[in-house]
């Protein structure tokens, strides 16, 4: 960690936690609704879902990061998983059964790469001078 007034790496990566399971959550009731469309389909949307909630954690936790930030950091976490998948499928057909968007091998990195990046953009909401 370059900076004091970034969050540690645990503590981006219980916001990007919490906000994928927002956005697994939301996603499976998308697909419950319209059945006829894919995970993939809502990706967007449960991304911009899950970035409030990152930004929630967040600033409970007296850290602050842009809404875009917090959505791309969800994006391109999501986008590494499908990538993952894709080249090896053997990972995606295990899911984690309280997140059913979740992978069970291939979130482990999408994890990683989202709380990292969030981790970097993030910021204390306070600057505190001594």
């Amino acid at each position: 960690m370059a900076d004091a007034r970034q969050p540690s790496f645990v503590t981006a990566l219980t916001a990007v936690f919490v906000g994928g399971a927002i956005s697994a959550w939301i996603s499976a009731a998308f697909v419950g609704l319209a059945p006829s469309t894919s995970v993939e389909a809502w990706a967007i949307l449960t991304s911009i879902c899950g970035a409030v909630a990152v930004k929630i954690v967040l600033r409970v936790l007296k850290y602050n990061v842009a809404f875009a930030f917090a959505a791309g950091a969800l994006m391109a976490g999501r986008l590494v998983s499908l990538a993952l998948v894709q080249a090896m499928p053997d990972l995606g057909g295990h899911t984690i059964p309280a997140l059913p968007t979740y992978g069970l091998f291939s979130s482990f990195p999408s994890l990683v790469l989202s709380a990292w990046l969030v981790q970097v953009s993030a910021g204390r909401a306070r600057a505190f001078v001594y």
